[in-house]
């Protein structure tokens, strides 16, 4: 899809990517491009994000200022059908992928592969279970202590593309990232 917007808006002709090879930089800039273009208060009413601290993709209908980070078991009550996914998908062992590649302290990995890292609620020296430690439904959807205390549709809405995902899936450590095959193992909640 993005690379069809992209071709439509320099009239040119996509080329096709075999799914073996890195994606060009396009796919990855046009997707921050977009969730830049979505969001327009990047820190969405709480304070600045540190560049240490997990990144914020383009969810709406969270206010920062007021919300914290719950983990994904409080998310699982009202959510049965999205945890189970959630579970059986490769973000619930994010973590466990740095133990195993010896970086589970390194900083600049915890903010993607755990909930929060930085943020009030999230993932840090008193939070360090499996509610935290894993790409949970607050790594994308934001912090949902709000949400928890009055439920309702819309709160942590994400666009259904890869505009959506980039803030962790940068063309430097995810070059192949494609978000329909990714979409395909995760999807949940449409």
């Amino acid at each position: 899809m993005i690379a069809l917007l992209l071709a439509c808006a320099t009239g040119t002709e996509p080329t096709p990517v075999s799914s073996a090879e890195p994606l060009p930089t396009a796919y990855h800039d046009a997707a921050h491009a977009a969730a830049a273009a979505r969001v327009p208060d990047p820190a969405r009413g709480g304070p600045p994000v540190s560049g240490t601290a997990a990144p914020l993709p383009p969810f709406l209908g969270v206010d920062r200022g007021t919300a914290t980070y719950l983990g994904s078991t409080a998310c699982a009550t009202c959510h049965p059908a999205a945890a189970t996914a959630w579970r059986g998908s490769a973000h619930a062992h994010a973590r466990e992928t740095l133990v195993t590649a010896q970086k589970a302290f390194d900083p600049s990995c915890l903010r993607c592969h755990t909930v929060g890292l930085g943020h009030p609620g999230g993932f840090g020296p008193e939070r360090t279970e499996p509610p935290w430690a894993a790409v949970g439904c607050e790594s994308c959807h934001g912090p949902g202590s709000d949400h928890a205390s009055r439920p309702a549709a819309g709160y942590g809405e994400l666009p259904l593309g890869p505009e959506a995902c980039v803030a962790c899936h940068t063309h430097d450590n995810s070059p192949d990232f494609r978000f329909d095959a990714a979409w395909a193992r995760i999807a949940h909640g449409r």
